[in-house]
């Protein structure tokens, strides 16, 4: 294998972009960071990519504690992709910045934009559309980026590291810094209808074994990255969030459930 690119998803986006990039590149293992989960990660290939979700301005907690245990000795080259609906703030080079930390580094780093199908209820805080016009532009969509990264990651480019206008970056990475902490315990605010047939499906495509089937019935143990994987894939639509409804949930249309089970290679 010439490439390693691990992979962070919930609702299929970030998975949907490793798959096509790993399609143009050839000789390539894709890897869900969940299985890394707390573990040491040590890649054997010479090029790493890591894709992911943007959560609140940042990485998902998941993803910053793989960073902290990515082991890139050997590795010649670091390239990262972040999807997200259009805000990225800084996040790409507060990953760098760890990495260097740990004595690698990120050569190229991208942002996406790529469809939001999470919808949590409520009426969204101000801070959110504040951010969102100090960041400026808007990133392109991942099918329209795909050609040049591959063409970057292929021939190993050293690249600017992505984010948004600075006033934007700034102001979503300190939100992104205080919300981070509280995101564990958003679980709270799940709720469970009497549809639920106690499948497990919840408990198997959550990235942080944070979903227990307890009594047969999935409960939260709050370690959460509020991704709400849980609530897509359930396959009775039993799992909702308090104050809206439960009812399908919409993610890309291609990746399933069976995806995403942790430890499944895809």
């Amino acid at each position: 294998m010439e490439t390693t690119i691990f992979y962070y998803t919930a609702t299929g986006n970030s998975l949907t972009i490793a798959r096509s990039l790993a399609w143009e590149l050839g000789n390539t293992a894709l890897v869900p960071i969940a299985r890394y989960r707390r573990t040491r990660a040590a890649p054997a290939t010479p090029r790493v990519g890591i894709v992911f979700p943007i959560h609140a301005w940042g990485p998902p907690r998941t993803v910053e504690e793989f960073i902290e245990n990515l082991d890139l000795q050997g590795v010649r080259y670091t390239f990262a992709i972040a999807s997200c609906g259009g805000t990225a703030a800084g996040t790409l080079p507060r990953l760098q910045k760890t990495l260097r930390q740990k004595g690698g580094d990120l050569h190229a780093a991208f942002v996406v934009r790529s469809p939001g199908y999470m919808d949590l209820g409520g009426k969204q805080p101000p801070i959110i559309n504040l951010v969102r016009r100090l960041s400026g532009r808007l990133f392109p969509t991942d099918s329209e980026r795909l050609p040049e990264i591959i063409e970057t990651v292929r021939s190993e480019k050293r690249c600017r590291i992505e984010r948004n206008a600075l006033p934007g970056a700034l102001l979503g990475s300190f939100f992104h810094g205080m919300a981070a902490p509280q995101l564990a315990k958003l679980d709270a605010a799940y709720r469970l209808a009497e549809t639920c047939a106690g499948c497990g499906t919840c408990s198997r495509v959550c990235p942080r074994g944070n979903v227990v089937l307890e009594n047969g019935k999935p409960a939260w143990h709050h370690d959460c990255d509020n991704c709400g994987a849980c609530a897509t894939w359930c396959p009775q639509h039993a799992i909702g969030f308090e104050g809206v409804p439960t009812a399908p949930r919409r993610h890309n249309p291609e990746v399933i459930a069976a995806d995403l089970m942790w430890g499944k290679t895809s």
